[in-house]
């Protein structure tokens, strides 16, 4: 019993009148109380007490579960049918409460399955808080969750605070004698370990990881030891497996806390290499599925993890996803790697139901990455083993989510029709527009095809649409189809036989089902309630940006619209070398149809003098007397090269007050050409306007921040934009 009590703790009694006082007294709404004290104080048997004189109360245990789970177990209870619409999150179900419920959160500081886990603080920052600023208003709600820190709570989200006196000290008396480093090791070991249960084979490796080798069988002997069994104690995995674990979680968290940083990364980078290897026992592969992903995220190799195939397919899917929050808690993602394609995962709400099926859009997903990551798809394939996946892509065309490049304009059309057809080299699946069309692919192998001329549709084909509460009969308000779930941007399907073909807003992909294995599959929606808490960096800028090359210009404007001029026709006035040398080696665009930008007259007009930066010089013999030439308009004003100092500028007669266009020639030239670049694209689900802004800040930052370019993100009045 710990001899200092907490600061206005109460014993047990005390609280469960207070508590019940405060839940029957009569006020018209919401409150929340924050139950504390330290471990062993009896606040989870308060709840259960609390609950039992209200059968009526809505309890969740959040010991070893995620938010997300967390989150459906409490929509389950209030009758609050979350997850039949990809329409709302958890604030909608919040919503939806009707009844004045009593709610209680137990074991909120044990959420999630992983000791480095962050789904404590997720299941108190997103459900907890979901049920306190989206309640109905006049809602009698009564909240009661248990914490570690009721104070801390109370000052953040204010509320009541119940604190009960009166628990144990995490590590009991006595100590674990410093002469004894095996005895030591082994505790420390225990407590550096991902997973709360351990088989005896993985104790003795985590021994050997923390630079301690102990036996397993002087870990068994110790287990009989007198000084141990105070901490810790034997358990069973159903299956025969010996497991052990400590018998207060508190004991391992203040252990953990004692090992120096440096040291526990060290230890955890070795037990990643360990339990990656092919070779790896049964035991350690149990371990491995429950806690490999945790040690990498410990390790900081969360992105070595996912790049290793086999070793991901041994790794359970939610402890993957929990890992991942918190390998990336307040850290961004690096744009453009196997992380980041997580991450849109993540964000599009998926949510395995089983390891088949999250292997199965992880492949979707590497199919839908650029080439580089795509040898990872057919490598998860082979590494699958006995997983059996309910469906797996056979090719997929178009451009996954973040699975861009500035090097091309990114298209995404919108498929308006998806079939499967007969021709006369067989079965071929025909995408198009309203109007156009977009592609035609052999239906097993992907390979591009011309579209037929004359096409029968295949027999016995079925077709659907989803929508807000999943498949349903292509052009029909509501029914059911016999297609596997697929994530919300998955719009059309067209089924033949085992072969299921699938328009997403990323493009077009060809799945091949597993009949026996979509008999267990779920019936509800592919969506999660709780969004990750997890950001991307700022995409680096493109080396082409620093330095524009032709090239990069033509990427995305056809070769005509560059203009380049010989060094001997350009005008001695223009004396800056920069600006000389940019337009007859890179050329300039001459281009028009978007932020009210037009400089296509440059292409016929040539580079034409401007006196005084006013009129155009018609007198041939008054252009050496002129440092200003007309590149063309932007945005009502002329649009200037300072000969100079080779500066972009406008005149000001619209009334801008910002004359600085661009430092240089080459730095306006990028800026444009990236806007445009991210104007003319197709974006489905990237935040690449937060990208441009930030590569036009590093490309040149005198001229981003003048009122003319800040102006073509804020004003949307453009002429040619809206």
């Amino acid at each position: 019993m710990s001899a200092t009590p907490y600061q206005d703790a109460v014993t047990a009694d005390v609280a469960l009148t207070r508590a019940l006082r405060w839940i029957d007294r009569p006020r018209d709404t919401s409150a929340w109380m924050w139950v504390g004290g330290r471990a062993g104080s009896g606040r989870t048997a308060l709840l259960r007490e609390v609950v039992a004189r209200h059968p009526g109360a809505v309890y969740v245990d959040c010991a070893g579960r995620s938010a997300e789970e967390v989150a459906r177990d409490l929509a389950t209870a209030l009758g609050i049918p979350a997850t039949d619409s990809f329409k709302g999150n958890f604030a909608t179900v919040a919503h939806q409460i009707t009844d004045d419920p009593v709610v209680v959160l137990a074991n909120t500081q044990w959420a999630g399955r992983l000791r480095i886990s962050r789904e404590p603080e997720r299941v108190l920052g997103q459900v907890a808080r979901g049920l306190i600023e989206h309640h109905r208003r006049g809602l009698r709600m009564r909240l009661l969750v248990e914490v570690d820190d009721g104070p801390g709570r109370v000052a953040e989200w204010r509320g009541r605070q119940l604190t009960l006196e009166g628990g144990f000290d995490p590590i009991p008396a006595p100590a674990p004698p410093d002469d004894d480093p095996t005895l030591s090791a082994a505790l420390r070991a225990l407590a550096v370990a991902e997973h709360r249960f351990v088989p005896l084979t993985v104790w003795s490796l985590l021994c050997s990881a923390l630079g301690q080798d102990v036996p397993e069988s002087r870990l068994d002997a110790l287990l009989g030891e007198a000084a141990v069994v105070d901490w810790i104690h034997r358990a069973n995995d159903g299956t025969g497996t010996a497991l052990v674990s400590f018998k207060q979680e508190a004991t391992a968290q203040q252990l953990r806390v004692q090992m120096p940083v440096e040291e526990a990364k060290s230890f955890h980078t070795r037990v990643v290499t360990t339990l990656s290897a092919a070779d790896a026992s049964d035991e350690m592969r149990w371990y491995a599925e429950r806690a490999l992903a945790g040690h990498a995220a410990a390790a900081d190799q969360f992105e070595a993890l996912l790049e290793d195939t086999e070793a991901v397919t041994r790794v359970g899917y939610a402890t993957l996803f929990e890992a991942f929050e918190a390998a990336f808690h307040g850290k961004p993602i690096p744009q453009g790697g196997i992380a980041a394609r997580m991450h849109y995962l993540a964000r599009r709400g998926v949510q395995p139901s089983s390891q088949g099926e999250w292997l199965a859009l992880w492949h979707l997903t590497l199919m839908q990455a650029r080439p580089a990551q795509r040898a990872a798809a057919d490598q998860l394939l082979a590494a699958a083993g006995p997983v059996t996946l309910p469906w797996r892509t056979l090719w997929a065309e178009g451009v996954g989510a973040g699975a861009f490049s500035t090097h091309a304009l990114v298209s995404r059309p919108i498929v308006r029709s998806l079939r499967i057809v007969h021709g006369p080299d067989g079965d071929l699946v025909t995408a198009r527009t309203r109007r156009d069309p977009i592609g035609t692919w052999d239906l097993t192998t992907g390979a591009p095809r011309p579209e037929p001329d004359e096409a029968t549709e295949t027999s016995g084909t079925t077709q659907a649409d989803q929508g807000p509460r999943g498949w349903r009969p292509a052009g029909a308000a509501d029914g059911e189809v016999d297609l596997p779930r697929m994530p919300e941007y998955v719009r059309r399907g067209v089924r033949s036989g085992r072969h299921l073909t699938l328009a997403s807003t990323d493009g077009v992909f060809v799945v091949e089902l597993d009949q026996d294995a979509g008999r267990d599959a779920p019936a509800d929606l592919l969506k999660r309630l709780v969004g990750t808490r997890t950001t991307l960096a700022p995409a680096p800028l493109p080396d082409e940006a620093r330095a524009p090359t032709t090239d990069w210009l033509t990427d995305v404007w056809d070769a005509a619209a560059i203009k380049r001029f010989p060094r001997e026709t350009l005008p001695s006035a223009l004396s800056d070398i920069g600006a000389r040398e940019f337009l007859s080696s890179v050329g300039f665009p001459c281009v028009t149809g978007f932020l009210e930008l037009d400089t296509t007259g440059l292409a016929s007009a040539g580079l034409h003098p401007v006196a005084d930066g006013a009129e155009p010089v018609d007198d041939p013999a008054a252009e050496a007397h002129s440092t200003y030439f007309l590149l063309g308009w932007w945005q009502g004003e002329r649009l200037l090269l300072d000969g100079r100092d080779g500066r972009v500028l406008l005149d000001g007669s619209s009334g801008n007050d910002d004359a600085l266009a661009g430092s240089s020639l080459s730095q306006f030239v990028a800026m444009v050409r990236l806007y445009y670049w991210w104007f003319t694209s197709d974006w489905s689900i990237e935040d690449t306007e937060s990208d441009v802004r930030h590569w036009l800040n590093l490309i040149d930052p005198q001229a981003y921040a003048t009122q003319g370019w800040q102006r073509v993100f804020e004003d949307y009045n453009f002429g040619d934009r809206v």
